[in-house]
């Protein structure tokens, strides 16, 4: 037994979900349980437990649920689950936007850039979250893309999901008119900037300081304190998994 192993009723919404009921020699609960754990520790995946399955055999359910969208789906549905627990409507109205750079630990691999504001030198990881701080949809990509034309990535997949009561997206000063147009002219959403410029002293933004949150939230997952991996759908995976393991502990 670890900490992140699921408990018996959010295994059970997890087994609802997912609905395979193949017999395997390794159950997915167990294969769950392994990469919650890769996920929470950080460990290289030849450093995973003898106790739990065999890492191979949990790449391939990793890489497997990357490439057909498992990981993204089922995110979207606990979303869902999470907000309704929360007393709210199943679909967010309200979306918040940020990025956050992270450095690199691999060399020479692609969608890597440097970025001069922050200092860093890897990739950003661009995020929607509602306002739970929940992340409903991420994109990674080289630091050194401005965020507003890298976050036309970002809604346009946010677009794809299907989150119907969605109308209005908050950002910061980063995000400009350009960007604002598009999107109001490609899915009908209103973008709210807020500059911190206009506000007197300091003062904590009115819902902009819950995506905040949800970069701290991150840290608490040791896979996500860098970029360890080499594809940039990787990365995003594990940000799903961190987020999924999250509200998990509300089930």
């Amino acid at each position: 037994m670890y900490p992140t192993d699921l408990t018996d009723s959010a295994w059970q919404v997890i087994e609802e979900i997912l609905a395979d009921k193949r017999k395997r020699k390794y159950s997915l609960r167990a294969i769950l349980n392994a990469l919650l754990y890769l996920t929470k520790t950080g460990c290289q995946w030849r450093q995973m437990p003898n106790d739990l399955p065999p890492w191979p055999l949990c790449y391939y359910y990793f890489w497997k649920w990357r490439n057909d969208g498992t990981w993204e789906g089922l995110n979207k549905a606990l979303v869902e689950r999470r907000r309704r627990k929360a007393k709210r409507p199943a679909s967010p109205s309200v979306g918040v936007i940020d990025s956050q750079s992270i450095k690199c630990s691999e060399w020479g691999v692609v969608a890597k850039g440097y970025d001069g504001y922050k200092k860093v030198n890897g990739r950003k990881r661009h995020i929607i979250v509602d306002t739970l701080g929940l992340v409903l949809v991420v994109v990674v990509h080289a630091a050194n893309q401005h965020d507003s034309p890298a976050a036309r990535a970002v809604l346009t997949r946010l677009s794809n999901l299907g989150y119907e009561r969605m109308s209005k997206i908050l950002a910061d000063s980063a995000y400009g008119k350009k960007l604002a147009s598009w999107l109001k002219k490609s899915y009908g959403l209103i973008l709210e900037v807020v500059k911190v410029s206009e506000l007197a002293g300091f003062q904590v933004v009115p819902m902009r300081w819950k995506v905040e949150r949800t970069f701290a939230w991150m840290n608490w997952s040791r896979r996500l304190s860098k970029d360890y991996e080499c594809g940039v759908s990787s990365h995003e995976s594990f940000v799903y998994l961190s987020n999924i393991n999250r509200m998990l502990k509300h089930f």
